[in-house]
């Protein structure tokens, strides 16, 4: 079977890290590159006495950016075929059997990259509408054909054609407003530089219908309301993610 590496770049994940590593357990190795985390992720991953201790790669490598830190944390692995996952994930059970069928392929996965669904959750409900679904992201392919590019949501340049998985990487069951609203801070910070530098404006009218526009858009448009009270919430909140990124866009152009 063709051998694969598990790639994870982390940073403060001492709630979710034990579900990802023993997730990937199924892995020839795993390769985690902590981002200097100030909790207790670096103790549970380095424990020598967990199941995944004989096949951890542990780095320790200050924030690079997004694409670059993925981009580092590749060249570590020992493998060409890389899985990667995100701290806060886990691979399904499903989804270990899938990857593993097309590395006992007589040719290897053959020259394709693959992007894999995500199943999103928000306070232990399975969302399937608004704009988080369809959620798929590249997650399995050949490092030496690949590279990560773009300081947020990060896209690939890659000559392969790209295949779909939709057995699920199975993201934050319990994702709470409190941990919502703290990436939201970060990301849109890095959404508002990287909005600006690429010569987006914007004005206090609008700052004013960014909240009402996306609500509307994951409301109505992507049906988030199927998903019940808890469409309603996160509609709420990608309203506020928006409005937010617009506020930190004018603050820049006011610095500037």
């Amino acid at each position: 079977m063709t051998p694969v590496s598990a790639v994870l770049i982390i940073k403060n994940e001492e709630q979710f890290i034990e579900r990802a590593l023993r997730s990937l357990l199924w892995c020839d190795e795993i390769v985690v590159v902590d981002a200097e985390s100030s909790d207790r992720t670096a103790s549970i991953c380095k424990d020598p006495g967990a199941p995944w201790a004989g096949k951890l790669k542990w780095n320790t490598q200050a924030w690079l950016g997004f694409s670059e830190q993925r981009n580092f944390a590749m060249k570590l692995a020992s493998h060409d075929w890389i899985f990667f996952l995100d701290g806060d994930e886990a691979c399904s059970p499903e989804l270990a059997q899938k990857i593993q069928q097309l590395l006992h392929h007589p040719n290897g996965p053959e020259s394709f990259q693959y992007k894999v669904r995500r199943q999103e959750f928000f306070l232990k409900k399975p969302i399937h509408y608004g704009i988080w679904n369809p959620s798929y992201h590249i997650r399995f392919f050949n490092k030496n054909n690949l590279q990560f590019v773009g300081s947020v949501h990060e896209g690939v340049k890659s000559t392969w054609l790209t295949r779909s998985i939709d057995e699920p990487i199975i993201h934050v069951e319990d994702l709470r407003i409190e941990r919502f609203l703290t990436k939201l801070n970060h990301y849109t910070t890095l959404q508002a530089q990287a909005d600006y530098a690429r010569g987006l404006r914007t004005n206090f009218f609008l700052i004013l219908m960014a909240f009402p526009a996306m609500f509307y858009k994951n409301y109505f448009y992507y049906r988030s309301y199927k998903d019940g009270n808890e469409g309603l919430i996160i509609s709420v909140l990608e309203g506020i993610s928006r409005t937010v990124r617009h506020l930190k866009i004018w603050q820049i152009q006011r610095q500037q």
